[in-house]
């Protein structure tokens, strides 16, 4: 018979093997954020920046109205603050008079600065997609290899082709996919912070690794494996995703992300992330679940 202690070993043994890694051991990223003013900010979600430089400022100048008694400007009223040819009466209410003043000096403060409201994100999207490499020369790890060796992210184009790019990359390993889900901000009357989405997003992802590398720059071909890989992008204005469900959503969503990318002067930053990334680094399917409980099966 075996001893007590030596059972217990075993036991202990055969649960840690039988238990999933709770996360990922290397993953990789590139991208970056474009500047209001056509500039660029490259090196995996360098901070942004605004349209700078000197140029004309809207002044705004209300003159009193004149009236036929002699005298006019500012009158009192029921409603608040307004303007009469008598000096006193009806006139516009004393907080839409603010709001409208209000709103005037940060129009003249936004054009003194350069900033332009086309500069303010109207999206942030999301689409992760989970594969089998059985050979990772030939899958979605080989392909985004290729993207992420000859990405050129010092330049909106460059920007703009990685985002592509890394869409066809993804329709053209269809034959591997196992799951995927979408993840979609948008502004509106009650989510206007659409920036802090994309960066929680970013994030997220990147807190699932234990190590991170800059670039897929590994050589060796390495062993098979799970791969999940992520594309996060802000834009100035794009719809919600699809949610995803089936094979043929996934490919909606692919497609629809590209088709917003695109659209000219649309982006503002992205972010292209996968794990694993190491060549000897393998992932487990009950690691890929584990650690991606939100992807569903297609």
């Amino acid at each position: 018979l075996a001893s007590a202690p030596a059972a217990g070993l075993a036991a202990a043994a055969a649960l840690a093997t039988a238990l999933p890694a709770s996360a990922a051991r290397s993953g990789g990223r590139v991208g970056g954020r474009v500047s209001g003013g056509g500039g660029y900010r490259g090196g995996g979600g360098g901070g942004g920046g605004y349209r700078g430089g000197y140029g004309g400022s809207t002044n705004v100048y209300v003159a009193p109205p004149m009236s036929p008694f002699g005298f006019g400007g500012f009158g009192f009223s029921p409603f608040g603050y307004g303007f009469s040819p008598f000096g006193f009466g009806f006139g516009v209410p004393a907080p839409l008079l603010l709001l409208f003043v209000g709103g005037a000096a940060l129009t003249s403060f936004r054009s003194a600065r350069g900033i332009e409201a086309s500069d303010k994100a109207g999206a942030a999207l999301c689409l992760q997609i989970a594969c089998y490499c059985d050979d990772r020369n030939d899958s979605l790890y080989g392909r985004l290899q290729s993207v992420a060796r000859s990405a050129e992210t010092q330049s909106y184009e460059g920007l703009q082709r990685l985002c592509s790019d890394s869409c066809l990359a993804m329709l053209r390993s269809s034959k591997d996919w196992l799951a995927g889900r979408t993840e979609s901000t948008t502004a509106g009357l009650l989510t206007n912070d659409v920036e802090t989405s994309y960066n929680r997003l970013v994030v997220q992802e990147r807190s699932k690794w234990e190590s991170e590398q800059g670039a897929l720059t590994r050589s060796a071909p390495g062993q098979p494996t799970y791969m999940v890989a992520t594309l996060v992008v802000l834009l100035r204005q794009g719809s919600e995703l699809p949610s995803v469900s089936t094979a043929a959503d996934l490919r909606e969503a692919i497609s629809a992300l590209a088709a917003d990318v695109s659209v000219e002067d649309n982006l503002l930053a992205a972010e292209l992330l996968w794990t694993p990334e190491d060549g000897n680094d393998v992932m487990e399917r009950d690691d890929l679940f584990l650690n991606f409980p939100e992807l569903v099966n297609v």
